[in-house]
């Protein structure tokens, strides 16, 4: 997305269009969530977040007007807002905190990830096959943790603890990108 459309959905929201808002949550809504997961361990609680932070700044921004990248604002408060998920918690190790980067190295290095989609189609399809099949089911289709659980015949349970070993792989892979983009 570009600065101009950035614009242009920020100021319809302002004026309060619902189809921008739409736009908006079509845009950004997996790879949020997918970015989440960067920093925790549920991709049910990434989609609780990320449905949140775009709730809120739909009542935030749909009377008045935003200013500023749009994109940056995005990742940056659902990073923020796993941080604090993640503190809330007890036993949850924060050390990927220490990397300190600045906000515009961040989404950088979203830009130049989300360019580079086959590395991440090769990781998935790492994923063993039962982790593999819940991931589809999920994250791909967009299906609730009973239907997968339904259409695959395991309980929810298993999908929950396969779908969070995928995730735990992915996040390894995803963090070896993210080295080689800050080196």
């Amino acid at each position: 997305m570009n600065i101009d459309q950035e614009l242009d959905i920020t100021k319809r929201i302002s004026g309060g269009d619902k189809l921008a808002f739409k736009e908006l949550f079509d845009l950004y809504y997996k790879p949020l969530c997918v970015y989440a997961i960067k920093y925790i361990d549920s991709f049910e609680e990434a989609e609780d977040i990320v449905q949140s932070l775009l709730a809120s700044f739909w009542v935030r921004f749909s009377s008045k007007e935003f200013s500023g990248s749009l994109r940056s604002y995005l990742f940056s408060s659902v990073r923020n807002n796993c941080i604090r998920s993640s503190k809330s918690k007890p036993n949850i190790s924060l050390d990927f905190i220490d990397y300190n980067m600045e906000a515009e190295e961040t989404f950088d290095f979203v830009e130049k990830a989300e360019t580079d989609y086959t590395f991440i189609y090769r990781e998935i399809d790492k994923l063993p096959p039962q982790c593999r099949k819940v991931f589809d089911a999920v994250i791909v289709n967009n299906m609730k943790y009973k239907e997968a659980a339904e259409m695959l015949g395991v309980s929810v349970n298993t999908v929950k603890t396969q779908l969070s070993r995928a995730m735990k792989q992915l996040r390894k892979s995803i963090e070896h990108i993210i080295v080689l983009f800050l080196i």
